[in-house]
């Protein structure tokens, strides 16, 4: 080091989490010079002019939380080394602000986060989230939803919530919903997300990466997806693949291969700079699954499903199916059938039909569970009556026209929707 010059060493400490913040940049406010904490926590900076500074630190979980970390001045003399600290904030500092009414009644834990419009990262203020959530340290597990507004500099908190939880993180803004994020604490006081919402149909974002076997062997002809868009590309034989012309914003990305456990991950797309992912693939624990499926064959047929399947003219599930897709609820399937909107509330998701075509009624959707008529009367109320571990195959009519006769409700032409579970369909027996 130059004798004109100074130079610094120092720490970052995790004031939320405790011990030390790695992989934190840490800039000389004013210069070029910065450095990055090791896995100790621990940076060092040379070449510095001597005089007055500051540091700045940047961090992924600092942008989460939507706040700058500053040191206090310092002064560094030509030639020598100094020592520095910066550090995090708090829990409680974190808390004073995310949870200002206080609002920790219900529980100690808090989830806070940023929304921003992925190709622009300007905050999506008034964006709407929602967190539906199971407490998992309860021996009987309830799930439950909270919402929240993004601020204007968008940011958000929900406070009171468990710290032991197993759920899923949903921004909507402008009419788009992102992709849900799994959130999960394991006895954490705090947790954090970031979403970016962007646009729906063709855009301008592009994903590529590699996809390999647990060994490290690439995988070709695995299918990847972004779901909720009709674009699909196939590795090569080094288990590389692009996909373009997708929209911005958190999306899931989805890979498949026969022989393998399906694989879902989630992403952040823009439009300036591709995404690079890494996959890896394990073998299929298939036995189980074809054995409850092959019970279910026979009923599928004696209820008539195969064959108004084979029609076509409806959306059909079959178990296989639901058992790849391994929805958290029961709703979770019906994010991409034509036709269908969730309304998400406090209360639970409620089904509502976006066709009016041939309909009386405009948004009604006709339910069915095992052929017996179910009434919606309150959002979550499908969620409630059909259990995930007991869903055997669906069926969805967008068009009254197209709804099998045994269906049909008089005086009600709606959409229909037809859900059969496991315990009909293996109980059914041959002829």
């Amino acid at each position: 080091m130059p004798k004109d010059l100074s130079s610094l060493i120092g720490a970052v400490d995790d004031s939320i989490r405790g011990g030390r913040l790695k992989g934190a940049i840490v800039t000389v406010v004013g210069t070029e010079r910065r450095g990055v904490t090791d896995a100790n926590g621990i940076f060092q900076i040379d070449s510095i002019p001597p005089g007055t500074h500051e540091l700045s630190v940047t961090h992924p979980l600092l942008d989460t939380l939507g706040v700058q970390i500053h040191s206090a001045p310092f002064t560094l003399v030509a030639g020598q080394r100094t020592e520095v600290t910066a550090r995090s904030p708090t829990f409680e500092e974190i808390r004073a602000k995310s949870c200002p009414r206080g609002g920790l009644v219900a529980g100690p834990g808090i989830l806070v986060g940023r929304v921003l419009k992925a190709d622009t990262e300007d905050p999506a203020a008034g964006a709407s989230i929602s967190l539906v959530y199971t407490d998992v340290s309860q021996k009987e597990a309830v799930q439950k939803v909270r919402t929240g507004r993004v601020a204007a500099n968008g940011a958000f908190s929900i406070c009171g919530l468990p710290t032991t939880i197993a759920g899923n993180l949903q921004a909507t803004f402008g009419g788009v919903t992102t992709a849900d994020v799994p959130i999960t604490a394991n006895d954490e006081s705090i947790s954090t997300a970031i979403l970016l919402v962007g646009g729906t149909g063709p855009g301008r974002a592009v994903i590529s990466g590699t996809v390999t076997a647990r060994g490290g062997q690439p995988v070709a002809g695995a299918q990847v997806a972004i779901a909720g868009t009709p674009s699909v590309v196939e590795t090569s034989a080094a288990g590389k693949f692009t996909l373009g012309g997708l929209p911005a914003g958190t999306q899931e990305a989805v890979v498949r291969k026969l022989g393998f456990a399906k694989v879902s991950q989630i992403v952040h797309l823009n439009s300036a700079n591709p995404t690079n992912i890494s996959v890896v693939l394990d073998p299929a624990t298939v036995l189980g699954t074809v054995r409850v499926v092959g019970q279910m064959e026979t009923g599928l047929t004696k209820i008539g499903f195969l064959a108004r399947k084979q029609l076509g003219r409806g959306w059909f599930l079959t178990p296989e199916q639901i058992a790849d897709k391994n929805p958290n609820q029961t709703t979770d399937l019906f994010r991409l059938a034509p036709g269908m909107n969730m309304i998400n509330t406090t209360g639970g998701r409620y089904l509502t039909s976006t066709s009016t075509i041939g309909s009386t009624s405009d948004g009604c959707i006709n339910v069915f569970i095992d052929r017996a008529r179910f009434d919606q009367f309150q959002p979550g109320d499908v969620d409630d009556a059909i259990p995930t571990a007991d869903l055997g195959a669906v069926e969805y009519y967008q068009r009254p026209s197209d709804v099998p006769t045994e269906f049909d409700v008089p005086g009600k032409s709606c959409a229909t929707l037809i859900v059969w579970t496991k315990t009909m369909l293996t109980t059914l027996k041959g002829p």
